[in-house]
């Protein structure tokens, strides 16, 4: 009997959870959405997130835990329905490292927008530098570094990374 009733607790919490991180998720859209940025309705932001600079996310997208966004000033543009996987780095901008009698922290950053195009996948663990464009249905394997732009319907991955077959 106890055994019983410890499993309905443990579905009952189970429940509770799920349907506090769905709020919790609609919250963190609403946030960002009064905070100026273009944020579709309908994405999903999972917890520990950090979005700064121009970001726009289209309809349907998702990031999961520990991302971050930095945009800067030029931007980052996430398209429709682009599944961003855990811990992924998304950066708009590098820090200068022209003048070396100057510290770099004190240098002007170079900055060139983001573009990542509809239907993409990137897998967790992955860094995206400054100016690239990732194309139409791609797939960005795990703990890849992308530096440069990725063709429509391609599969990368390595550091930095490469061209592995097109879908």
């Amino acid at each position: 009997m106890l055994k019983k009733i410890k499993n309905v607790l443990n579905y009952l919490l189970k429940s509770i959870l799920v349907q506090l991180q769905e709020e919790f998720t609609v919250l963190r859209v609403k946030y960002y959405r009064r905070s100026g940025y273009d944020i579709h309705s309908s994405v999903y932001i999972a917890s520990n997130c950090n979005i700064k600079g121009k970001v726009s996310i289209g309809e349907g997208s998702s990031l999961a835990h520990n991302c971050v966004l930095s945009g800067g000033n030029e931007g980052i543009e996430i398209r429709k329905n682009v599944m961003i996987a855990p811990n992924v780095v998304i950066i708009a901008f590098s820090h200068g490292t022209e003048n070396n009698g100057i510290p770099m922290s004190k240098q002007n950053n170079s900055e060139s927008k983001v573009v990542i195009e509809d239907d993409v996948w990137v897998a967790a663990n992955c860094t995206i530098g400054n100016g690239v464009t990732i194309g139409t249905g791609s797939i960005i394997a795990a703990n890849s570094f992308v530096n440069r732009d990725v063709e429509p319907f391609s599969i990368i991955g390595g550091v930095p990374a490469k061209l592995i077959r097109k879908r």
